[in-house]
């Protein structure tokens, strides 16, 4: 997304030595192969009680290679980038293509001589976060963090605040004649705040980041910033109470409530559990999953998200993928394996850890768009319900959606007006039911691409979520028995 003092990958893996190892990856009989070559650059810093408690810095470098026969693939990975080490690797996974069936054994020729990849940025950073503060800069935003969460208000007893990045840069070729190279820029500033009043302990969370320049940190979201909501969320929930149990109208926050569009759509939408059919969402298409009026996307080119890219690590471009519209579905998330398998096109949604990690089909960033009304409408219409202001992560079986989501700060809402904080909540319930509860969708969409990583198979990458304020008519809500 930018030019940086990165390697240059194409000098330490030439095209002539790609296209051999891609013809090794072929020689049992594999119909296609690709590499993926990586130079990452990962550090961290972590400040806690006031003291400096860890730094690291990792480089991590090496290619994967990948053979695909049918059904069955074949993956091997080098550390580094000797050629003999390539070489290896390269037949390893041939030799594990080779147990495919034997319906699969057709190989054509040589790989198509290499066209790039230009596909165009979604965005482009002057000065990387990643690569523009140095480690004394660093560590001066992590004691202004501490200062900052202390200052706020003096039951806010400990702090701990981090700053982790990752700068990379990677290059794609295949036996299609594929061609790609990008970097990414990821960095992430978290605080945690404790805060105590006589038995009572409460922790607020904050965090800011994405792919950012430098600037970012000291203008959109300030060290000082990140920590203020991190340490006045401690102090609220000090005066939290325990919401009633059952089942009532729920407000769930934009931005990060996204979680739960993420968690009950998202996962379901990917073309593994789709070509499987172990999702629930493999027989649906056509039908009304959600509430009319809403329209559900997921979209690799919203600006300075973590989620989002220029290419996947296949090689295949970003784009925005429509899953649900006005309520109906008519999309699927497609990774290159299992859209070949059923006849489609990949959708740039081939995501891998690293080099040493096959890709998977994943999510980018997964939102609801906007409605037309004011968030406050959703609220005012409400006599007794629950807004949801913070949620933690949650979980979701794509088999049969059923969720669960704990909610970090929320309100009771009465009379159409927020009453008082309440802590402990959790929401309950299957997403095939709950996203037809959708009565309400705000026009305030905000895309949170600060913080989120996804987990999937052992594997995990960076996402954003996102949603402007929506209104369920009922959740189950866990809490104190009514």
């Amino acid at each position: 997304m930018d030019a940086s003092p990165l390697p240059d990958l194409a000098r330490l893996l030439p095209r002539e030595l790609a296209t051999e190892l891609l013809d090794l990856a072929r020689a049992h009989g594999a119909t296609f192969a690709d590499l993926y070559a990586e130079h990452a650059i990962v550090t961290g810093l972590s400040l806690d009680e006031r003291r400096l408690r860890t730094a690291s810095h990792t480089v991590l470098q090496g290619v994967g290679i990948r053979a695909i026969r049918g059904e069955q693939t074949g993956y091997a990975y080098a550390d580094g980038f000797d050629p003999d080490a390539l070489r290896e690797a390269a037949r390893v996974a041939a030799r594990i293509a080779r147990d495919a069936p034997p319906a699969a054994m057709s190989r054509t020729g040589s790989p198509i001589a290499f066209r790039v990849n230009d596909a165009p940025a979604p965005f482009v950073l002057q000065e990387p976060a990643t690569l523009a503060l140095d480690e004394a800069r660093r560590v001066e935003m992590l004691r202004r963090c501490d200062e900052a969460a202390r200052g706020h208000d003096p039951r806010v007893h400990e702090v701990s605040a981090s700053f982790n990045s990752s700068a990379k840069s990677f290059l794609v070729a295949n036996s299609d004649g594929v061609w790609a190279e990008d970097r990414s820029h990821l960095s992430r500033l978290v605080v945690s705040a404790l805060a105590l009043e006589g038995g009572e302990r409460q922790e607020g969370y904050a965090a800011g980041g994405g792919c950012v320049d430098a600037s970012y940190y000291a203008h959109d979201r300030t060290p000082e910033s990140i920590a203020l909501e991190a340490a006045s969320g401690a102090v609220l929930l000090l005066a939290a109470r325990e919401p009633e149990a059952g089942s009532y109208p729920v407000v769930v926050c934009n931005g990060w409530g996204g979680v739960m569009v993420h968690e009950c759509f998202g996962h379901s939408m990917e073309g593994d559990t789709i070509r499987r059919r172990t999702s629930i969402r493999a027989t649906q298409m056509g039908q009304q999953v959600a509430a009319r009026g809403v329209t559900i996307v997921d979209s690799g080119l919203v600006p300075y998200s973590r989620g989002s890219y220029r290419i996947d690590d296949e090689g295949t471009p970003a784009q925005r993928t429509v899953l649900v519209e006005d309520g109906v579905l008519v999309g699927y998330l497609w990774d290159r394996l299992n859209a070949t398998l059923t006849g489609h096109r990949p959708t740039g949604n081939g995501r891998r850890a690293s080099y040493r990690d096959y890709p998977l089909c994943r999510m980018t960033n997964t939102y609801i768009e906007p409605g037309t009304v004011t968030p406050e409408a959703l609220i005012a219409d409400v006599p007794r319900g629950l807004y949801c202001k913070k949620l933690s992560g949650g979980s979701v079986s794509p088999a049969d959606g059923n969720f669960s989501f704990h909610v970090t700060e929320g309100w009771m809402i009465e009379h159409g007006r927020l009453a008082y904080p309440v802590r402990n909540a959790t929401l309950t319930g299957n997403g095939n039911d709950a996203m037809l509860r959708i009565d309400g969708v705000a026009n305030d969409l905000a895309i949170d691409g600060t913080t989120g990583s996804c987990g999937k198979d052992g594997q995990w990458k960076p996402v954003g979520v996102g949603q402007p304020t929506v209104r369920f008519t009922g959740i189950t809500v866990g809490g104190t028995a009514v």
